[in-house]
């Protein structure tokens, strides 16, 4: 029986034998000719390349099934890896902190090394209103506060 004739188109790349790199595509290349993949590895390798670049980890999982466990990790596997580590902690002897010696006084205030600032002065705002504020020893509030509100002195 004939087979049926399929569409298919070839590619043609390069690569050069003074480079390392291509040197062992090339042996690789000749490997996969010999045990007939290269068909496939060259597709699965095109596709690969694709998915990963548009940010898909799909093919990578399908074609490597044991990578999947250590980018997406089992919520059990964490909890398991977190109960160690505490049991480790747990274990590690607690070191006590070290007291260094620097001959320094500690605690306490320290004068800051640098220049002197001279505080504001308040006169020197002449082309404002002063509001003067007075304290009223009056008991009844109320008024005092209705008073302030409306200005009433």
């Amino acid at each position: 029986m004939p087979r049926k004739y399929r569409p298919r188109k070839e590619f043609k790349f390069w690569l050069y034998h003074d480079r390392d790199e291509d040197s062992r595509l090339m042996e690789f290349i000749q490997y996969c000719k010999s045990t007939r993949q290269f068909a496939r590895v060259v597709r699965d390798g095109i596709r690969l390349i694709w998915s990963l670049r548009e940010g898909n980890t799909h093919i990578l999982f399908e074609l490597f099934p044991h990578l999947e466990r250590q980018f997406n990790p089992d919520a059990e596997d964490l909890i398991a890896q977190f109960r160690e580590m505490l049991l480790q902690q747990r274990n590690a002897p607690v070191s006590q902190p070290v007291q260094i010696d620097s001959g320094i006084e500690q605690g306490g205030r320290k004068m800051l090394s640098g220049a002197k600032i001279d505080l504001p002065l308040l006169d020197d705002d002449d082309n404002g209103d002063t509001i003067v504020l007075t304290k009223k020893t009056s008991v009844m509030n109320g008024s005092n506060l209705i008073a302030g509100v409306l200005g009433l002195d």
